[in-house]
């Protein structure tokens, strides 16, 4: 039996990380006037997040977000995620024009009971959570210009684009 939630008024919608680059764990935040939900994410998924938004939100309203606030969209502690997200849905609720996140628990055992978060946001927050993800997600490693791999903090990087043979360094 999976188990449910919708979280349809979210005041606080957003997505940050611990750690330094090269070993960053990810998390979403959601928080109503009831509850506030963390759950763990890996950074492709909030990467595609953040590209799917944009592409709605490109069809709907392509206005950017300028009017976000850095320290408003800062993880609120304690940062205790409930549980790792596996499957990701995204799309507009037509009757609200709401945009909705659908986020499963990643379960590894078809006996596991897959816990479901539905969050509903509306354009504002939308525009705000993508520029906010995709600051998040830049703040990593440096891409390697060949692969597009990440390079190591001192710019070193084993790159397969030079077939095995020797090291890039930036």
């Amino acid at each position: 039996m999976s188990r449910e939630h919708d979280m349809t008024q979210p005041h606080h919608v957003t997505v940050g990380y611990a750690g330094t680059p090269g070993a960053r764990t990810f998390y979403l935040q959601f928080e109503d006037d009831a509850d506030r939900i963390t759950l763990r994410i890996e950074k492709v998924q909030v990467a595609g997040i953040a590209d799917l938004l944009s592409g709605l939100l490109a069809d709907q309203d392509n206005r950017p977000a300028t009017d976000w606030d850095r320290t408003a969209m800062a993880l609120r502690a304690p940062i205790e995620p409930a549980w790792q997200v596996g499957d990701i849905g995204v799309g507009i609720d037509e009757a609200t024009g709401q945009y909705v996140l659908e986020l499963h628990r990643l379960t590894r055992d078809a006996d596991d009971p897959a816990d479901v978060l539905r969050v509903a946001i509306d354009v504002d927050q939308a525009r705000r959570f993508v520029a906010h993800a995709v600051e998040q997600v830049g703040e990593g490693r440096r891409a390697c210009p060949l692969c597009g791999r990440p390079m190591a903090s001192d710019g070193s990087h084993v790159c397969p684009s030079t077939n095995g043979h020797g090291t890039l360094t930036q």
